[in-house]
């Protein structure tokens, strides 16, 4: 058996193909990175990691030392991590202001994808606000799915989204808003309807960026179906850049509802693909991150039970 057959041998060309794709972008995005470790690995084990484990795990990504300090320093200066020093070393950690946004990133991200609807819509109405204070409405709400109707409505195609009220709560003008909620008739759910949404919630890069990340994984998924083996090294790597590349394209999609989407839509194939991939990289990843990263007393505590239940339960 040639040596590139061997499933060892497949799997590291894999992590090489995902490395060469990361280091490829410029400028490269270290700060990126490090917040889908934080996310994904280090946020459900405590929170809390020794900067000389982070930087050795990224090591074989060509990150150097200086870029890693380089990016937790900017992510303590946006008030997303804060900083411990014990002797020499440097300990990280999430902010309350990193664990509010950690935890919105991650209902979305690692949610189970639901594509009933009941036709239900949500309304915002901002008549009573300035120019700026709508500018700073519409940046909050689009990440949630909402799109501006005109100057003084934001629009969502979809009941309450969980985090809606605890947002709308933060505001200093939170109370000149209206919040209002309709069901259209079910005969209003027509192609005028789905192609006025398509339009407004610009789903055509989106798909664009979808299908991007699916041939990248895709091809990847088949090799490690095959090879039925697994390293750690490889396993860990492979499920950071999985759910890094989901994560920027999953953050952008408004989360509409199927009937509102075009046929075959990629982002259900996403969905299953990024879950599948991460079952299956879960074991052998997690071992790797029993070994690799530390904080003030040792390894990382084992992650928390609501670990588990993502991407609708794990196993």
């Amino acid at each position: 058996m040639k040596n590139a057959d061997c499933p060892a041998a497949v799997l590291s060309m894999i992590a090489n193909t995902l490395i060469r794709n990361f280091q490829k972008r410029t400028p490269l995005r270290t700060g990126s990175l490090v917040v889908t470790i934080f996310g994904d690995c280090i946020a459900p084990r405590g929170s809390v990691v020794w900067l000389g484990s982070l930087i050795n795990l990224l090591a074989p990504l060509g990150i150097s030392q200086r870029l890693v300090r380089t990016a937790v320093f900017r992510l303590v200066q946006d008030g997303i991590l804060v900083n411990e020093q014990v002797g020499r070393r440097s300990f990280y950690s999430l902010s309350t202001v990193g664990r509010r946004s950690f935890s919105e990133a991650t209902s979305r991200i690692y949610a189970q994808a639901v594509v009933e609807w009941d036709g239900l819509w949500t309304f915002i109405v901002a008549s009573q606000l300035n120019a700026e204070e709508k500018t700073d409405l519409r940046k909050l709400l689009e990440p949630l799915g909402f799109r501006s109707i005109g100057s003084d409505l934001l629009a969502l195609p979809n009941g309450t989204p969980p985090l809606l009220d605890e947002q709308l709560k933060r505001l200093t003008y939170g109370a000149k808003l209206l919040q209002m909620k309709a069901h259209p008739p079910k005969e209003a759910v027509n192609n005028d309807l789905i192609s006025f949404t398509r339009t407004a919630w610009n789903l055509e890069p989106l798909e664009v960026a979808y299908k991007e990340f699916l041939q990248l994984f895709q091809p990847i998924l088949i090799k490690l179906e095959r090879s039925k083996q697994l390293q750690d090294e490889d396993a860990f790597y492979l499920r950071t850049f999985l759910i890094h590349e989901y994560r920027k394209v999953l953050l952008r999609d408004p989360a509409l509802p199927s009937a509102l989407l075009p046929p075959s839509w990629k982002g259900h194939t996403a969905y299953q693909l990024t879950k599948t991939l991460y079952q299956l990289t879960l074991e052998r990843s997690e071992a790797f991150i029993d070994v690799s990263l530390q904080n003030l007393v040792g390894p990382l505590p084992s992650a928390d039970k609501t670990f588990l239940a993502r991407f609708g339960g794990l196993r």
